[in-house]
């Protein structure tokens, strides 16, 4: 038998992705834009950082794209780029990430 805390847990989990996916619900095309909280996090200096690695379809010329757009619009970096076209889809998809906010303006710098 699954514990209290357990499906406590579990219920918040199901509560977050549901109100991520009612985000979306009303603009079909509001998931192609980056969450403002998503948008805050990649545009801050000092942020912790990890490596994702996938292998895609070469034919897409995906890095080719990303540069093409970093050079256009001012380079973002093709790891922020990734990182908000990703956790867009995730979040439309009901999958929204648990975000410690920051304790003060400060702590970007």
């Amino acid at each position: 038998m699954a514990s209290k805390v357990k499906v406590a847990d579990r219920l918040r989990e199901l509560a977050r992705a549901v109100e991520a996916m009612d985000e979306y619900a009303q603009d079909s095309d509001a998931w192609l834009s980056p969450h403002p909280a998503t948008r805050h996090l990649i545009e801050r200096r000092g942020v912790s950082r990890e490596q994702l690695n996938y292998s895609v379809p070469s034919d897409l010329d995906l890095k080719t794209r990303v540069n093409t757009y970093n050079a256009e619009h001012g380079n973002p970096g093709a790891g922020n780029v990734v990182a908000a076209a990703l956790d867009a889809w995730l979040r439309a998809h009901g999958y929204p990430p648990v975000l410690e906010e920051a304790d003060s303006p400060d702590q970007d710098l």
